[in-house]
């Protein structure tokens, strides 16, 4: 299912329906190693909780580790930080 939207003054869009995927990750940024939980992610993007949120501003690049729900196997995803509030950020892949 296609989703779109825009928020407030920016022309931002969705165009891939998310979906909830709790997970504990761990994700880079400048070459340093944080922590987070994943809530949800499309083809498009995810939502990341982190205590370290106050570190990134927008435009940051991330490379998450996503696990993988049935294994040991991780996929790697590098992203671009769109949005942020007080608990995490919004990525888009790219």
């Amino acid at each position: 299912m296609e989703q779109k939207f825009a928020v407030n003054n920016y022309d931002y869009r969705r165009f891939h329906e998310r979906k909830k995927y709790p997970a504990e990750i761990v994700f880079h940024h400048a070459n340093r190693l944080y922590a987070g939980s994943l809530k949800d992610v499309s083809l498009g993007g995810a939502y990341i909780e982190t205590y370290c949120v106050n570190q990134f501003s927008t435009k940051d690049i991330v490379t998450i580790s996503i696990p993988f729900s049935f294994g040991q196997n991780n996929v790697k995803r590098r992203g671009s930080i769109l949005w942020l509030n007080n608990a995490g950020f919004g990525v888009e892949f790219i």
